[in-house]
């Protein structure tokens, strides 16, 4: 089950997506490993605000089509808004990340560094396993000429330590 101490928790998961068809003839797969852990201002923080329910995220992942890949990364905050009974929590975050492809059958997002947004809904059904959908939004925020953006819808499947 989730744990009022969300920032505390070591948390590993794995996640895997597809974008959603509002961008035409683009068809993306996404598979990501991640890491949460105490965010690195965790100590300080939690001595002047009390306790906090953030993480801090590291994600490593392949987003493809049939034709092009590319390796992501990306790190972060995350940001519990809402924990109901221990069982149900929706978060959010905003991850800068980096990309080694940014070009997909003729769709650019721009560039190599991205951002990516997220909001997320963990159901917890026992103290070590979550289960969670997620709507995630990558793009440049403008950095780049083009800036197209593009959304992900994911499942993921958590451990928790």
């Amino acid at each position: 089950m989730l744990t009022d101490s969300f920032a505390q928790q070591v948390q590993y998961g794995v996640r895997t997506g597809i974008n959603d068809n509002h961008k035409k003839d683009l068809d993306l797969s996404v598979y990501e490993i991640y890491l949460h852990t105490e965010p690195p201002i965790y100590s300080i923080a939690d001595n002047i605000f009390g306790p906090l329910n953030i993480s801090f995220e590291t994600a490593l992942g392949v987003v493809h089509d049939k034709t092009n890949s590319s390796l992501l990364f990306s790190m972060g905050p995350t940001l519990r808004l809402i924990n109901f009974e221990n069982i149900v929590s929706v978060s959010t975050g905003l991850k800068p990340s980096l990309m080694t492809n940014h070009i997909f059958n003729d769709f650019d997002l721009g560039g190599t560094f991205n951002f990516k947004s997220h909001i997320a809904l963990t159901i917890s059904p026992n103290k070590q396993i979550n289960l969670g959908y997620r709507f995630e939004h990558i793009s440049n925020a403008g950095l780049y000429e083009k800036n197209p953006g593009v959304n992900f819808h994911y499942v993921e499947v958590v451990y928790v330590l």
